[in-house]
């Protein structure tokens, strides 16, 4: 049997998030919207979708939503309310995620934005300030790759880049529909339904094929 890869998502797999903080931060900002309303447009219109596709500047988007959601802040006022979904990572997630990549290779594909990336990047985690992302064999984001989940070309893209067949890749990813869009292609792609216990739900798919 071949050696099992691994593809992880971020956003409530390796890393816990909560969109819902974001929605409120920019109705702070806004003179017209209140949370539900901005998470009901920013559902609706797929908003942030053409900025995480690399479609999109930095300037370009901080623009484009302050004109969709009526927000009235600065670049920084901005960028501190579109980031505060990002909660902190695990304690010991370096430790964990290092473990896992001396019996498996592993790599990240991540829904992201530019202003994101540059956030949790750079936070440190090992006992020498590591950062995860150096533990990966490669990393993957959406908005460099000019694609997002659930496009099945974003999963192809992947597939050729590390050379590998869909069946020696195990996929772990909060968003069913990013897990069904895998699947459809032949990956081994596991739905992280409840985020709370993530490094559960991988650890007990990794037992498995023990």
């Amino acid at each position: 049997m071949s050696k099992k890869s691994l593809l992880f998502d971020l956003g409530n797999v390796l890393l816990p998030i909560d969109l819902d903080k974001t929605y409120q931060a920019f109705a702070f900002l806004s003179t017209k919207y209140n949370a539900e309303q901005i998470k009901s447009l920013t559902t609706e219109k797929a908003l942030w979708q053409k900025y995480e596709s690399g479609l999109q500047s930095n300037e370009d988007f901080r623009n484009f939503l302050r004109t969709e959601l009526v927000l009235h802040c600065s670049d920084q006022e901005f960028d501190e309310a579109f980031s505060a979904l990002l909660l902190d990572f695990p304690r010991d997630i370096y430790h964990w995620l290092k473990n896992i990549a001396q019996k498996y290779t592993i790599y990240l594909l991540s829904n992201t934005s530019d202003i994101h990336a540059q956030i949790f990047t750079k936070v440190p985690l090992g006992a020498d300030n590591n950062s995860i992302f150096e533990l990966f064999k490669k990393v993957f984001f959406s908005f460099e790759l000019g694609l997002v989940k659930p496009d099945e070309k974003i999963y192809q893209c992947v597939l050729n880049d590390i050379n590998i067949h869909p069946s020696d890749l195990i996929f772990f990813d909060d968003n069913e529909a990013n897990v069904v869009a895998a699947r459809k292609l032949g990956i081994d792609a596991v739905h992280i339904f409840d985020p709370i216990h993530s490094i559960q739900l991988i650890n007990q798919k990794l037992t498995s094929l023990c």
